[in-house]
């Protein structure tokens, strides 16, 4: 039986650089760049061409439009699909949060649901 979920938050298409960095299994942390295609409160959906296992934790920095300024946030994978994947943000400091929540509001006026 299938059942839907409700999503915490309405998702914006957006399109930004970001970069992520992981740890690999021998501990040594590898960096590569990606594109943040839709993004909500809690988390970004991002093309990384690079390999990342589900519940890691990875590092993002993102420049947000209409910010000059690079932010830091860390997140975990929760989805994978290819090299589509979804990360939840997680211990967002709340002048990135609100940072974030700017960036939905104006991301292109429209909501959409995956």
């Amino acid at each position: 039986m299938f059942e839907s979920a409700e999503r915490r938050w309405s998702r914006h298409k957006i399109d930004i650089r970001l970069k992520v960095t992981a740890a690999l299994a021998d501990g040594t942390q590898v960096s590569v760049f990606g594109r943040g295609k839709a993004m909500s409160q809690g988390g970004i959906g991002a093309y990384i061409p690079a390999t990342l296992s589900l519940g890691a934790p990875v590092d993002l920095e993102l420049t947000f439009p209409y910010s000059a300024d690079e932010v830091r946030v860390q997140a975990v994978v929760r989805s994978c699909e290819g090299f589509r994947y979804g990360l939840e943000f997680v211990e967002v400091p709340r002048e990135i949060q609100q940072t974030i929540v700017k960036s939905c509001a104006t991301a292109d006026g429209a909501q959409f649901s995956v």
